[in-house]
């Protein structure tokens, strides 16, 4: 091969390249920079900041609790847990409404045991302090007529009587549209006032007067709840004492429910119960003969 070739190559390339060198250092030097200050010049580029994103614990409204006790339904409940945190004192939230919908194996209501298995469910509505609703249990086992029908209608104001401590009062109106066996009444009315607190066990004091049935009953419960994620294990206690219309005795009711909740406005319970009475107030058979009981109970809830 004739060695001119590859170096008329050589000789045409590298005139092109010094020529381009040349080009772009005198590009340099017309803008008064020289290569090493081009270089000292740069900049390192700036690290984009890191960004941390915080898991954000779910938080669950009061109400939600198995039962954040009065004023409202906790005031007129028929089983400790069955209106689980109906009305909190006001929040910013002007208008507010709770529902629940519920079953029932026994009905016991203030250590009576006015029925068998039932259905119940209500409705709150409170705008401020104040709030009003109605209430429903029906017996769905009862071929013989035993049991009656209740419906409550209530209304009250809850307000603050300190930072940790709130007053309730209202009036309640119970409607039995049968006339019933065990422990049967006519449609009465009732006043009642009582104080919470807030706090691990949310402790409670209420008294409740009867003006048709001429009763008066003291009552008073606490509770504790156990958060386990969006479920929550609830245990709660209420004691009380009823005197009138001849008969007067002593009650303790014990309750222990599992609260799943569903999203920031609903929940689904299932509850165990068991209570006491110093006299013979609950059902064995078709007698009324025993002095204690247990039953479970299923409740879903909703509200804001």
């Amino acid at each position: 091969m004739n060695i001119a070739m590859p170096l008329a190559i050589s000789l045409l390339v590298l005139p092109g390249t010094a020529a381009a060198d040349d080009f772009f250092k005198q590009l340099r030097r017309e803008d008064g920079i020289t290569g090493e200050q081009a270089a000292a010049r740069k900049k390192p580029a700036k690290a984009l900041p890191s960004l941390t994103v915080a898991a954000q614990p779910w938080k669950k409204p009061v109400w939600m609790q198995s039962r954040a006790n009065p004023p409202g339904f906790s005031a007129n409940r028929t089983t400790n847990a069955e209106t689980a945190g109906f009305s909190q004192p006001a929040t910013a939230s002007r208008f507010r409404y709770k529902a629940v919908l519920g079953w029932d194996s026994e009905f016991v209501f203030r250590g009576l045991q006015l029925a068998k298995q039932n259905a119940s469910g209500g409705i709150e509505l409170a705008y401020g302090n104040a709030y009003a609703g109605a209430w429903a249990t029906v017996p769905t086992v009862d071929a013989f007529g035993f049991y009656q029908n209740r419906f409550d209608i209530f209304a009250g104001y809850g307000f603050d009587i300190s930072d940790a401590v709130f007053g309730d009062v209202g009036v309640t109106g119970y409607i039995r549209t049968d006339d019933g066996v065990f422990y049967a009444q006519e449609d009465s009315v009732e006043a009642y006032a009582g104080l919470s607190m807030g706090g691990a066990f949310k402790p409670s004091l209420y008294g409740f007067y009867d003006f048709m049935l001429e009763r008066y009953t003291l009552e008073a419960a606490a509770e504790y709840s156990l958060p386990l994620g969006r479920t929550d294990l609830v245990l709660g206690g209420t004691g009380g004492y009823s005197n009138g219309d001849g008969v007067d005795y002593g009650y303790l009711q014990i309750d222990a429910e599992i609260v799943q909740n569903l999203n920031r406005n609903t929940s689904i319970g299932l509850g165990g119960h068991f209570a006491a009475s110093t006299e013979a107030t609950f059902l064995q058979g078709l007698a009324l003969s025993g002095d204690t009981t247990t039953w479970f109970g299923v409740r879903l809830r909703t509200g804001n």
